[in-house]
């Protein structure tokens, strides 16, 4: 018997990768994709590094073991555009002022465009993109309720909690929310749909109230922002406009059991003590609404099976709940402009606020009622002026922190522009933006034709194009481009929608797999071995990319990790490091410092020069030489270095004050810098 259910068993998935191709790869690129949202988004190179290795192993086996790819011209182009941006970033090195950083930015556009091949190149049927898309819900269901669980544990609420907004396991609050957020899509849309097993049904409602509540515990203003927007085009992306409104609404009303329970968290937080009573009550309320919905959701579900209503009846019915919500929409905003104010009043004086710019907590007991102003609006414009600086090939991808410590106005050294848009503007020009814009238009142009399907693939597409839509308008607030676990998640569902779209193309699923039987023999004679040689040269290019930087950065990360109870291994460490990859300061920065807070300061100057030589535009190694210079009595030339650690970076407190100092001519204490530079950088440390 237990032989007979296995054998069927393993019939039944013959069946299914037969008709789904594509089910392998792209299931294989939302485990890695899952993998690395559970550690801090996969925004470190040692996540994403061997993330981007064992995928592309996996596309090369794919292409050996799976039919011949047969993608649609326009997914083509998408992919073919996509990796052209990856190869343009590593081109930037050539320009760039921070080569090694350049180098890591196309490398990571190169894991994109991998995660786009793996989920696009080989057709999807409809049931089968619907599991692909709800495992990937529910899997960030499952991170969210361990991290929820986690919480009540930690001796302080700032393990899990930034300035009362939880942060954890991304570690940056807004990328926090946006991942809650893709999850959240995913298991919305399908909640409401008659083709998934009504269990399942109910499973998603509850996993996507349970995922909303955690995104409200973010209290991100720029989730605000993309809510609505996102909202919208649920309703005119997704087929099935009715069942999508009704499944929003249910998880809605929902959260309403626990809203007020969630909001009190950010109130009553405090970061050295435990989250407490309040914490603990709404996290309470939260598991109690999921549990209901998963049980009212699966009921609900139950019951749209037994009723059969006709396509033209069904089609009014959505049709009217969609004027209803226009109607009620349109109601909610002439009821506020007669109560309150004048809606786009309101919205001109946040953009007024949001111009003016300033950060930092206030006292209010929501942060979505608190002041608009935010130093994005002052990343723009550095941004919009490294574009114009270079309009047609950028400042080099990711070098934008080094102009906005030069030209910014405010104390925060953001690393990135806060927006992909202007991500691909600054850093890498028009021909970059082109290219990553084109990769995207060509992508949604494949995906067209299953968007226009009422069923369960229809459905499963737009829920695709829908999380990827979602992180390029949140994106374009914030910095998600350079998290994998958030743009990685917005490919693969572009290309579980174009490979959704082709699967309907193709032959029925017997016929299918018997195409794929006979298929072999010939076809793959003319066409694999060339394909083949092709794809197996791009992936030993992409693993001579890759493997350097990566073994460099975790050699590096664990020297600093062992630097105060080990040094001498730790520098080591950062021998190897520096020897892996020669573009990087980084690994001879650290060892100075290693070397400069165990005193040993002539070794510490030597390893910092042999960084500056590699990063002479560092205004941190112009400082750090100084106050050496400094100390060893060369009061000249430690005068020139921090005047010009200065003239880079001009709101630097603690370069202004050592400059004074030395102008005056007093001899710079390193252990007494030191200490100012680490508390400095973790004042400047904040949400921005």
């Amino acid at each position: 018997m237990t032989t007979a259910t296995l054998g069927a068993g393993r019939a039944r998935a013959a069946t299914i990768v037969a008709s789904s191709p594509g089910l392998v790869p792209s299931g294989i690129a939302c485990a890695a994709l899952l993998w690395m949202a559970g550690d801090e988004g996969g925004f470190r190179g040692t996540t994403w590094m061997p993330a981007l290795l064992l995928l592309m192993a996996v596309l090369f086996v794919c292409l050996v073991a799976l039919p011949r790819p047969k993608p649609a011209r326009a997914a083509v182009v998408a992919l073919a555009l996509l990796t052209a941006y990856g190869g343009w970033s590593l081109l930037s090195v050539l320009w760039a002022g921070q080569e090694e950083l350049a180098w890591g930015a196309g490398n990571r556009t190169l894991l994109y465009a991998v995660i786009l091949a793996l989920c696009t190149l080989w057709p999807l049927r409809g049931n089968a993109a619907a599991y692909l898309i709800g495992a990937y819900g529910l899997g960030v269901a499952a991170i969210a309720l361990v991290e929820l669980l986690k919480v009540p544990g930690a001796a302080q609420s700032v393990q899990y909690f930034y300035e009362a907004r939880l942060a954890e396991p991304v570690g940056y609050t807004n990328a926090n929310v946006a991942l809650w957020m893709l999850g959240m899509l995913a298991c919305t849309i399908l909640a409401g749909r008659r083709g998934v097993p009504a269990a399942l049904r109910g499973l998603f409602l509850g996993a996507a109230c349970l995922l909303t509540g955690a995104a409200l515990l973010g209290q991100s203003r720029g989730w605000l922002i993309a809510l609505p927007v996102t909202a919208v085009l649920a309703i005119v992306v997704v087929p099935g406009r009715g069942r999508t409104i009704a499944s929003f609404a249910a998880v809605g009303l929902g959260l309403l059991l626990a809203l007020n329970p969630l909001l009190d968290v950010y109130r009553d937080w405090h970061p050295l003590q435990p989250t407490g009573d309040t914490y603990d009550t709404a996290l309470r309320m939260l598991l109690l609404a999921s549990a209901l919905l998963v049980v009212l959701g699966t009921a609900a579900a139950l019951l749209d099976r037994r009723v059969e209503v006709p396509a033209r009846a069904a089609r009014r019915i959505s049709g009217g709940v969609v004027a209803a919500l226009v109607l009620l929409t349109g109601v909610g905003l002439v009821g506020y402009g007669v109560v309150e104010r004048n809606p786009i009043s309101v919205v001109g004086d946040h953009w007024n606020e949001f111009k003016q710019g300033g950060a930092g907590p206030q006292q209010v007991s929501s942060r979505f009622s608190a002041s608009s102003s935010t130093y994005r609006y002052d990343y723009w414009r550095i941004a919009w002026r490294e574009f114009t600086n270079a309009p047609l090939v950028g400042a080099g991808a990711d070098n934008f922190g080094r102009a906005y410590q030069k030209q910014g106005e405010s104390p925060q050294t953001p690393r990135y522009p806060h927006s992909t848009e202007l991500v691909a503007l600054a850093e890498t020009g028009l021909i970059g933006t082109a290219l990553l814009l084109g990769a995207f238009v060509a992508a949604l142009m494949a995906a067209l034709p299953a968007l226009r399907r009422t069923d369960l693939a229809g459905a499963a597409a737009g829920t695709g194009v829908l999380m990827f839509a979602y992180w390029l308008v949140h994106g374009s607030l914030d910095w998600f481009w350079e998290f994998p676990g958030l743009a990685g998640p917005a490919m693969l569902g572009l290309g579980v929608a174009m490979a959704t779209a082709r699967g309907l193309r193709e032959e029925p699923a017997e016929a299918t797999a018997r195409g794929l039987r006979e298929e072999p023999a010939e076809a793959r004679a003319q066409v694999r071995p060339l394909a083949l040689a092709i794809a197996g040269v791009c992936a030993l290019l992409v693993a001579a990319s890759v493997v350097p930087p990566w073994l460099s950065e975790r050699e590096t990360r664990r020297g600093t990790e062992i630097a105060t109870s080990n040094p001498e291994a730790a520098l080591k460490d950062l021998d190897r490091a520096s020897k892996l990859n020669p573009l990087s300061p980084l690994p001879e920065k650290a060892a100075g410092i290693i070397q400069l807070r165990r005193e040993r300061y002539a070794d510490a100057e030597r390893r910092l020069r042999e960084a500056f030589d590699r990063d002479p535009g560092d205004p941190g190694l112009h400082l750090l030489l100084g106050v050496l210079a400094s100390h060893d009595g060369r009061q000249r030339e430690a005068v020139r270095l921090i005047r010009e650690a200065v003239r880079m970076a001009p709101l630097d407190e603690v370069a202004g004050e050592s400059l004074d100092m030395a102008e005056f001519g007093d001899r710079l204490d390193p252990l007494e810098f030191d200490r100012a530079i680490q508390e400095d950088v973790a004042a400047r440390l904040g949400p921005e």
